[in-house]
């Protein structure tokens, strides 16, 4: 690991409550340029740990699944692999970041999209014995993969619980692409798909999955879904022997973005009767997942982007930073509003908030100020953090005008700064997208 040294105590943090350390910052600046990612290995520990704190009041057996479409980032994946998470998988690339960052495949729930037999097969090859499903040709390609490779996996179906949800992105819609639906004469219902895995010999039944959406505002949506699963526990145990040893009950969990959203502890405190009403019917404890990607990682990492340019327009402001929609897609796609702060700002002016726009040459380059934004003594040559960027921003990166990708500085517990990723070279970029085989002539037909 390349480690940044720095020219004063080690022990400073741009992470002190809302202020950051304008040397600090500046020094970073200087060394790896502007804008860059800055992650605090503390903050995914400690969002972590609450998580795991708040779903500990569940008797049975519970596990945390981190999200790795969230941040696949190999210093992260690495970090919450020395906690022992579990992780939540959606594709063998994602396997492979994960296994060389020192995840363990007996820690993995994989729950695929596509659901080929090529991909299981693949999986299952490097260790996965966990697998959910979301259509009865995954189930059978699943069920393929397993006999092929003489393993006996166990699987999960993902229901779509169909239950009105508030959420920034919704997961749970009448007919969405995830999950079947868990009754009804559809033959990919939940409950006809659960007989073609009981009948099967080769496998173990683990339970059902089911994720409601992203930036949950109403955790009474958990209640819905679980009330729906327990009638389908309930059908099925009138007809056969049943009970289910996994429950996966997704994602959710809020960041606050300057908006209050429900803690951990609220939504635990909305949904733990009905969990403990699933147990009472089931007749056992079962396995308690819950993934989070974003709750997890998003609070941990600042974008520090600088004040290239600015101007009036009539009497409002306007800045303009290094930064972009292309590091910070939410931007365009949410109209997601990341708290920004100019550092050095001590907000005691009552100047009207000036606009903030990106450098793209596109009218949706624009960062929504919203009230928690500290930007008084903006001004070309500051350094501005945009707050709460480590969930879905450095995975959607792109080369937009031509644009690298940014560095990241990673910093540990101990308080030491490492490069995790360094700034992409601009004759990198190039090369990557097609000046090598400009000169190759690489003829395919």
């Amino acid at each position: 690991m390349e480690k940044i040294s720095l020219l004063y105590k080690e022990e400073k943090t741009a992470f002190t409550q809302s202020t950051y350390d304008e040397q600090l910052l500046n020094y970073l600046a200087e060394k790896v340029g502007t804008p860059y990612y800055l992650t605090d290995e503390q903050k995914i520990g400690k969002n972590y740990s609450k998580l795991k704190q708040a779903y500990s009041i569940y008797k049975g057996p519970s596990l945390i699944a981190y999200s790795v479409k969230a941040n696949f980032n190999p210093f992260v994946l690495n970090y919450l692999s020395k906690l022992d998470s579990y992780f939540d998988v959606t594709s063998p690339e994602e396997l492979y970041f994960l296994l060389k960052s020192g995840g363990k495949p007996e820690n993995v729930i994989y729950t695929s999209v596509t659901e080929m037999e090529e991909e299981y097969r693949n999986v299952m090859s490097k260790g996965i014995r966990r697998i959910v499903v979301s259509s009865m040709r995954g189930l059978y390609n699943a069920l393929e993969a397993g006999k092929t490779l003489n393993i006996t996996p166990e699987i999960s179906i993902r229901v779509n619980p169909e239950v009105q949800v508030r959420a920034e992105v919704k997961s749970a819609m009448k007919v969405s692409k995830f999950g079947v639906p868990i009754n009804g004469t559809n033959p990919e219902s939940a409950y006809k798909m659960v007989k073609v895995l009981m009948d099967e010999p080769n496998v173990k039944f683990g339970g059902f999955h089911f994720h409601l959406g992203s930036q949950l505002e109403d955790p009474n949506a958990y209640v819905q879904a679980l009330e729906k699963v327990k009638q389908l526990i309930l059908k099925i145990k009138k007809e056969r022997e049943f009970k289910i040893n996994f429950l996966d009950i997704g994602g959710g969990t809020p960041v606050n973005y300057g908006v209050k959203v429900p803690s951990p502890d609220e939504i635990v405190k909305t949904i733990i009767d009905k969990i403990n009403e699933l147990v009472d019917v089931n007749g056992d404890f079962f396995t308690l997942a819950v993934e989070s990607g974003r709750y997890i990682v998003a609070e941990s990492t600042i974008m520090v982007s600088k004040i290239v340019n600015s101007k009036y327009y009539g009497n409002k402001k306007i800045i303009y930073l290094d930064a972009g929609y292309h590091y910070l897609l939410d931007i365009a796609l949410l109209q997601q509003v990341y708290p920004l702060e100019v550092v050095g700002s001590n907000n005691e002016t009552n100047e009207e908030k000036p606009m903030v726009v990106g450098r793209l040459c596109d009218s949706m380059d624009v960062f929504q100020v919203g009230p928690e934004s500290k930007l008084d003594g903006a001004e070309p040559g500051k350094l501005v953090v945009i707050k709460n960027v480590g969930a879905y921003s450095i995975v959607f990166n792109m080369p937009f005008h031509s644009q690298v990708k940014p560095a990241i500085v990673y910093r540990t517990s101990d308080g030491k700064y490492y490069l995790a990723r360094k700034r992409q070279e601009l004759e990198s970029l190039y090369e990557e997208e097609g000046g090598s085989l400009l000169r190759e002539k690489l003829e395919i037909v």
